[in-house]
């Protein structure tokens, strides 16, 4: 073990220390028939030109985005990264950055994450937002407790065309807490259904929605923060921070809390990330909003400087006053985030939405054109679209597979009834080509003898 810095003296000295006589010892406690005797069966070492060789042989059996055309959505999404995101985020002192505990060592990290709060209070037109969370389902979490903390009620409503992350995720961080959690059902529109809201919002919290929502569909947002306001509730949105390019900011139709997922902000697709949380509020919600802010102040010379302005952690303030144990923030990622928004500045991020909107309604128009497909919803959508097809959805997407396209996402895996219902979603990335080669690849895979 030539890498291992201790050696055998080490060890002996720390075996002493601890009181066992050898590493068997040491392992005494592990049952013997889940023990290995003897050597492991590896083979021989390699060389550093063999490993190599080896580790890119096991790579070159990945299939990625670039290899195939991809229709996947339902929270991830495959937008192109500008090669500049990629430059900033991979410099050394942002790459291997720690946070910033000291203001004066910390300049250049506390600019770019006052940047992304600045850019993301722009996006959803709140006065304050956060210093990023882990990914948007555990925002979602946070928002929950941030206003179960406001309203001192123990009841929460989360709406089932929500995406099934944020569902599962909210109800695991809430498991241990004596909360109520309510999922209301959606109507055969796709959207919350407001009877059943009506039923259960009396005691609640907050409801939270998002919108667009899992199906795409746009929800009806001002009926829904109505009857929160009349029932004393707040209104939680889960917003794609894209859709905000074209459709009103949360804080215009009643929202007392916007989170999201900020991954197709500068953020490749990945083995489920790297993904990016943010959460805004008005100036009054300020101190129950976990994590951190930073501010801008100056010092006194007059020059500008950035500052941890709120820290509301059970790490720098009394743990019975702490809203959250929120650790730390996905710094690196909401800087690909702000460069990225950046770059594109406000015509460029309109024009990207609205060409992902437009790509989408061409690709529902066509493949609802194929014979025994149809759209399961009519509402107005953004960037993705349920389909409902004459077989199972998993057994066209295998098929599909076999030709290099990757159609979209089972809806049957989270929802009951829905075994045969498709979830497509179309980026800047997709051209007129690549959506007309997915119809016709439903075509001849759902045509007789299609799959044989």
């Amino acid at each position: 073990m030539p890498y291992v810095p201790n050696t055998e003296h080490d060890r002996e000295e720390m075996l002493r220390a601890i009181g066992a006589s050898s590493m068997d010892d040491l392992f005494s406690t592990v049952p013997a028939d889940l023990r290995t005797e003897g050597e492991l069966d590896v083979p021989g070492p390699l060389s550093e030109a063999e490993l190599v060789r080896h580790m890119r042989r096991l790579a070159s059996m990945n299939r990625t985005t670039d290899d195939v055309v991809s229709f996947l959505g339902g929270g991830v999404y495959d937008h192109s990264v500008p090669a500049v995101v990629r430059h900033v985020t991979g410099m050394p002192q942002f790459y291997t950055a720690y946070t910033p505990y000291q203001a004066e060592a910390s300049q250049g990290t506390l600019q770019s994450i006052y940047e992304f709060q600045s850019l993301i209070c722009r996006l959803t037109g709140f006065d304050v937002a956060n210093a990023s969370m882990y990914d948007g389902a555990s925002a979602a979490a946070e928002a929950c407790l941030m206003a179960v903390g406001i309203k001192r009620k123990r009841k929460i409503l989360i709406a089932s065309s929500a995406n099934p992350a944020l569902r599962t995720v909210s109800s695991t961080y809430l498991e241990a807490s004596d909360i109520e959690i309510v999922e209301i059902p959606f109507g055969p529109d796709g959207v919350t259904d407001a009877a059943a809201l009506d039923e259960h919002i009396e005691g609640a919290a907050v409801l939270v929605v998002q919108h667009p929502n899992f199906f795409g569909l746009l929800e009806p947002v001002v009926e829904l923060s109505a009857r929160c306001e009349a029932a004393g509730a707040l209104l939680v949105t889960s917003v794609d921070p894209l859709s905000l390019a074209v459709l009103k900011p949360p804080s215009e139709y009643g929202a007392a809390i916007a989170v999201g997922e900020g991954q197709s902000l500068g953020s490749p697709v990945g083995y489920g990330g790297p993904l990016l949380g943010f959460m805004a509020a008005g100036r009054k919600h300020v101190r129950r909003m976990p994590g951190r802010i930073i501010g801008e102040t100056v010092d006194t010379e007059g020059r500008r400087g950035y500052v941890m302005t709120l820290q509301t952690r059970e790490q720098h303030i009394r743990r019975e006053k702490a809203t959250s144990n929120i650790c730390t923030n996905q710094g690196l990622v909401a800087l690909g985030a702000a460069v990225h928004l950046s770059l594109l500045g406000k015509k460029g991020f309109r024009d990207l939405a609205v060409q992902v909107a437009s790509k989408a309604h061409y690709a529902a128009a066509a493949v609802s054109k194929v014979a025994g497909v149809s759209l399961r919803f009519e509402g107005p959508f953004f960037r993705e679209f349920v389909v409902d097809l004459p077989v199972d959805a998993h057994r066209v997407k295998e098929d599909l597979r076999k030709a290099g396209i990757w159609p979209g996402v089972s809806c049957g895996c989270w929802y009951e009834g829905m075994e045969k219902s498709l979830l497509i979603s179309v980026s800047e990335k997709h051209t007129r080509e690549d959506i007309d080669s997915l119809a016709s690849g439903l075509e001849a895979v759902l045509s007789p003898g299609g799959d044989e």
